[in-house]
């Protein structure tokens, strides 16, 4: 006989339920950050990628709506007409097909009936015909490059539409990088202003009692309640500093408001990775380089159009018609008697003025991209060289922040070795306190600074990708 559950073991099992419950929404709640995770959370889930990846799609839909051009389409020839006196009929399919050697073909079957009320009779009312149309452009619409236009102004566009999607990709990895070790730091200040506001108590309690004992004056007491309040409001500051900088970096990662997030507590160097020779290959690695030379072959795509619209729009055309007429459909669809036509048509008018502007507009847009070249030459020179020289200024300035908290740190040793022994006031400790905490904050500072010089001349060399980032934070270390 099975024994019952008893009321305890009930309520036992619902409590472990409930906090196994609450610790998974704690667990959802709280998401831990490290930089890699906060590339890739940028680059798939922001809303500037998903921005990237519709422009993407729609420049590959215009380069589908240039090929279709040349797709073969169906035309229904069907009109139903009622007047006083006559009415008519056509009914016909037409295939159109457009060749990229400025050649159209048209192909079809066709119908027609008259009908008549007037009290006339007429004759042979229903015809039908079965032809093929081919028409080719002499001097505007002759050859493949004329007719590829669109198709291969499209497809530099969309070349030139993945070259600034990934530079804008670079920039995102920038952003995201900048927002995290924002936060990070933010993090760090924060806990040295806790720390700094912990001392500063205890500063003041020493100057309490050692006043009632008569150690120290009045005026060491006032100094110290004054260094007191000075970290206090430094330590307020801190916090909404880091509640600004965690705003921003959920912001930029889709993450909601209200989400806790947790990033690494220390900075950890990079080793970033230089190219040899990056003056010469930053122009082989420039996205915005590359960019503008398709976009001159752009231009020469359209202006030998533009040059091309100016010449007459002529075509010479032949039909082959098989046609058919009497009294009944059937006699109409025998379509014993065989027409072939030959013709030489104009469909561009004698007024070129529009072309000519047309014209014109390339010319000056090619003149602009010839200014924008010098322009652009000289800007990712001078980018890349002073992004170059912020790294440099970067690592000397972490070098020299970490012997000053070297120094600073045996200042602090030595003031509150020479207060305890009563051998000066506490303002020398109060200057070797404030000196020690703004060295803290200066390698922290000054470590930050150097990792987003390094990533962003990698983004000025236009080399920043996540594996140029985890390659510079985890440096493979090649066994001798």
């Amino acid at each position: 006989m099975s024994k019952m559950t008893s009321p305890t073991q009930c309520f036992l099992s619902l409590l472990c339920f409930c906090l196994f419950l609450s610790s998974a929404v704690s667990a959802r709640s709280e998401e831990s950050h490290h930089l890699l995770q906060a590339i890739d959370f940028v680059l798939t889930g922001s809303d500037k990628a998903r921005d990237l990846a519709d422009s993407l799609i729609l420049s590959e839909m215009d380069v589908a709506t240039a090929e279709h051009f040349f797709d073969t389409k169906l035309v229904p020839l069907t009109s139903i007409g009622f007047t006083k006196g006559t009415g008519s009929q056509q009914l016909g399919m037409e295939f159109r097909k457009e060749t990229s050697v400025g050649t159209s073909v048209s192909y079809g079957v066709v119908g027609n009936r008259l009908d008549d009320s007037s009290g006339y009779e007429v004759a042979n009312s229903t015809n039908a015909s079965a032809y093929v149309r081919v028409s080719q452009g002499l001097f505007r619409r002759w050859g493949m490059q004329y007719n590829l236009t669109d198709l291969n102004s499209a497809e530099l566009r969309v070349k030139k539409e993945e070259i600034w999607v990934e530079r804008e990709r670079q920039g995102l990895i920038l952003s995201a990088v900048q927002k995290y070790y924002d936060v990070v730091l933010s993090s760090q200040l924060l806990e040295k202003a806790e720390k700094s506001f912990e001392r500063s108590r205890q500063h003041l309690d020493s100057a309490l009692s050692r006043h009632k004992v008569g150690l120290v004056s009045k005026v060491d007491v006032y100094r110290a309640e004054l260094a007191t309040l000075d970290a206090e409001s430094s330590l307020e500051r801190q916090r909404r500093a880091k509640q600004r900088s965690e705003d921003s970096y959920k912001e930029l990662l889709r993450i909601d408001a209200d989400a806790s997030i947790q990033v690494s507590k220390e900075i950890r160097k990079m080793s970033p990775v230089v190219p040899d020779g990056w003056e010469e290959a930053v122009w082989q690695t420039r996205l915005d380089w590359q960019a503008y030379r398709v976009e001159m072959k752009v231009n020469n795509v359209e202006i030998y159009r533009a040059e091309k619209n100016l010449s007459p729009d002529v075509s010479l055309s032949g039909t082959v018609e098989q046609r058919g007429e009497g009294d009944s459909v059937e006699e109409a669809l025998e379509m014993d008697e065989t027409n072939w036509s030959l013709q030489l048509e104009l469909h561009s008018s004698l007024d070129t003025f529009n072309e000519e502007n047309v014209l014109l507009r390339k010319r000056m847009d090619t003149a602009r991209l010839y200014r924008e070249e010098d322009a652009l030459k000289r800007r990712i020179a001078r980018e890349s060289k002073d992004a170059f020289l912020d790294l440099l200024f970067a690592e000397k300035s972490h070098f020299i922040s970490r012997k000053r908290l070297a120094q600073a740190e045996m200042a602090l040793d030595l003031a509150k070795t020479r207060y305890e022994k009563g051998l000066s006031n506490n303002l020398d400790l109060l200057d070797a306190e404030a000196s020690y905490s703004d060295a803290g904050v200066e390698i922290a500072r000054s470590l930050s600074a150097y990792n987003l010089a390094a990533v962003s001349f990698a983004y000025n060399l236009g080399v920043l990708d996540r594996q140029w980032v985890e390659m510079s934070l985890y440096p493979v270390k090649i066994k001798g």
